[in-house]
């Protein structure tokens, strides 16, 4: 049988009011009386009924976090940022994947709002819109992460525009005015849209005329970075390319092996992400390393404060990690 504040009360010889107070943080009561509660409470396996308390607060604590079922490399970094911060301000994570079916993915945002919550976060997910309008009629603060929307949602996420620019102007300083970006061709895709304006305004900083060829590929997806170099063939129109995700440079890096490319020698390779799996690879990438966990962290912090308002958006700090796949060219 679960055990109740009436149970601890007893023990302690106060009143269940008190109990529920002292274990609640409110009221005032001596320390030692504070902390014999608590004691007795832990010893006796006591558990707070979340969901009760929320109810009587009228508030919850509880964040619905959708997760898009496709796999990323980088969700897990920022869940654990997530899980992090909310376990330091007693908040609970209620983490649910989303599927591509839209009817799969109404039904479970639907099962996820009908759950009390204070907030629900969407990790890198681009909602359809009838999904989009089932999530807006409920009374909860939604919150993008990794993502930037133009439906008046807020975000948090690193600066994609400028992002492009660091990458050129780090690959024009090595050398490189033939440069390619894979990965970010999605018309619809607010931040493909950024990163491609980025990378075309950087190169003109530069003087470099932009060729619209040079942008290909709409899936961030190891697919589409092994079918780069069959796409354009050999000899290469660019000197080097940049992956929109780790996993198509990986794909890109692959793929020039297969053609023969000698990777940094024929090809230069920097990707957007910089996760861990950019360490496994040989040579190992170059790339821009996003802060997933401090995304998380944010995420958590922003919604406790009540800072969260129509199109906020919070910007993450990038750093670019040399790794072995950009090479020097002498002009």
């Amino acid at each position: 049988m679960a055990i109740t504040i009436k149970d601890i009360a007893n023990r302690a010889g106060i009143s269940a009011a008190s109990v529920s107070r002292i274990l609640t943080n409110r009221g005032r009561f001596s320390a030692e009386t504070a902390q014999r509660v608590r004691q007795l409470a832990e010893e006796m396996g006591y558990y707070k009924n979340q969901s009760a308390a929320d109810l009587s607060q009228k508030a919850s604590r509880v964040i619905g976090v959708l997760v898009p079922a496709t796999h990323t490399n980088f969700a897990d970094e920022i869940i654990k940022g997530m899980q992090r911060q909310a376990f330091e301000l007693g908040y609970e994570l209620l983490i649910v994947f989303l599927e591509n079916d839209v009817q799969h993915q109404i039904k479970t945002v639907k099962s996820l709002l009908s759950r009390q919550l204070l907030a629900v976060v969407m990790l890198a997910v681009d909602l359809e819109t009838a999904v989009f309008d089932v999530l807006m009629t409920a009374n909860t603060h939604p919150l993008s992460i990794s993502n930037q929307l133009n439906n008046g949602i807020p975000s948090i996420s690193s600066d994609n525009y400028a992002m492009m620019h660091t990458i050129v102007d780090y690959l024009y300083d090595q050398g490189h005015r033939q440069i390619a970006l894979i990965g970010a061709a999605d018309p619809d895709s607010v931040v493909a849209t950024l990163r491609r304006q980025g990378f075309i305004d950087a190169l003109a900083k530069h003087g470099i005329q932009y060729d619209p060829t040079l942008i290909w590929g709409i899936e961030n997806a190891y697919q589409t970075g092994l079918e780069t170099i069959q796409n354009f063939g050999v000899p290469l129109p660019f000197t080097a390319v940049i992956g929109s995700a780790d996993i198509v440079g990986i794909g890109i890096l692959n793929g020039a092996k297969d053609a023969g490319v000698s990777v940094p020698n024929d090809l230069s390779i920097i990707t957007v992400d910089g996760t861990d799996l950019t360490q496994l690879t040989r040579p190992r990438l170059t790339a821009v390393q996003q802060n997933f966990t401090q995304m998380g962290e944010l995420a958590i912090t922003t919604i406790a404060n009540q800072a969260l308002s129509p199109h906020t958006i919070i910007f993450t700090d990038v750093v670019l990690t040399p790794g072995d796949t950009v090479a020097k060219i002498s002009r």
